[in-house]
C-alpha cells in the first residue's frame, strides 16, 4: 500500500506540473531559451520518472542563477530581522551580533539531504567556530515543529529559527521577487517536501552562509545556486579567525 501511495502522489505530482507548463509556457517570465526546451521535455508522455526529475532539478539551478547577480556580498549591511526560535523566543539578529559574530546559515529544509548534512558538518565545527568568538543561528522555511525535528535528528547545539514565507531570505536575496519569477515555478510543485513541511511560500530558498559583525556588515557570504554544492568549513573558519 505505501508504494501505491508513492507511485500514486508520484503522478500526481507529474500531472500538476504538466498541467502548469501547458498554462505558464505564453507567460512572460525570465526563463531562458533553455529552460523553455526543458519545459517541453516535461511534456513527452514517455519521459521516465527518474528523467523527470531530473530535468526539474535542472530548471531549479537555471531559474536560481537568474538572480545570482543580485546576490548580498562582502561589505553589505546585512538586513536586520527578528524570528521566532523552537523555544518560542524571539532572535534579532542585531542584538546576537552584540555578543559576538553570528554565522548565519539560511537551508531549504530538514527534507534536504545536502542541508542536513551541512547542518551536521557546522555542529562538527561548533566548539571551533565558539572558540573563535562567533555563533551560529540557521533560518529556514519549515515550520517550528519540523525546525525541532532537524535539530533532534542532527543533535544541533544551535538556534533553528523558522522563516514563515521566505520573507527573510527574500531580505538577504536568496529568493527572487513575484514579477521576477512565476510565484507558482514548476520546481516549488514539484518539490512537495518543502510544502509539507510548513513552507507557505512555494519557494526555496538559494543556500547561503554569511559572517555578521557586531556592526552589522557581512564579513564572508557564500551562495551558490546548485544546492549540491556547500561552503567549505574550512574556509569558513578561516575567515572567523581573520575578522
Amino acid at each position: 500500500p505505501r508504494e501505491e501511495m508513492r507511485e500514486t502522489r508520484q503522478e500526481l505530482t507529474r500531472t500538476r506540473v504538466i498541467d502548469k507548463v501547458k498554462s505558464h509556457k505564453k507567460s512572460k517570465n525570465n526563463f531562458d531559451f533553455e529552460i523553455e526546451k526543458l519545459k517541453e521535455k516535461l511534456l513527452d508522455s514517455n519521459l521516465s520518472h527518474k528523467s523527470f526529475n531530473r530535468i526539474l532539478k535542472t530548471i531549479d539551478i537555471l531559474q536560481s542563477a537568474s538572480i545570482a547577480e543580485g546576490f548580498l556580498n562582502v561589505g553589505d549591511q546585512a538586513p536586520d530581522f527578528t524570528l521566532t526560535n523552537t523555544f518560542g523566543k524571539e532572535i534579532k539578529l542585531s542584538e546576537a551580533v552584540k555578543k559576538g559574530k553570528v554565522v548565519l546559515n539560511f537551508f531549504r529544509g530538514g527534507w534536504c539531504p545536502y542541508c542536513y548534512l551541512e547542518l551536521r558538518a557546522l555542529q562538527k565545527k561548533y566548539s571551533l567556530i565558539k572558540e573563535g568568538g562567533a555563533q551560529i543561528i540557521s533560518v529556514t522555511p519549515d515550520n517550528i515543529d519540523e525546525c525541532k525535528r532537524t535539530i533532534s535528528r542532527n543533535q544541533l547545539q544551535f538556534d533553528i529559527l523558522s522563516d514563515k514565507g521566505n520573507k527573510v531570505a527574500e531580505k538577504y536575496r536568496l529568493i527572487s521577487k513575484p514579477e521576477e519569477r512565476d510565484h507558482n515555478s514548476l520546481l516549488d510543485i514539484g518539490l512537495e517536501h518543502a510544502i509539507d513541511s510548513g513552507d507557505i511560500s512555494y519557494q526555496l530558498p538559494v543556500p547561503g552562509i554569511f559572517v555578521i559583525d557586531e556592526w552589522m556588515t557581512v564579513r564572508f557570504a557564500y551562495q551558490d545556486p546548485d544546492y549540491k554544492k556547500r561552503v567549505n568549513m574550512n574556509l569558513l573558519l578561516d575567515c572567523l579567525r581573520l575578522i
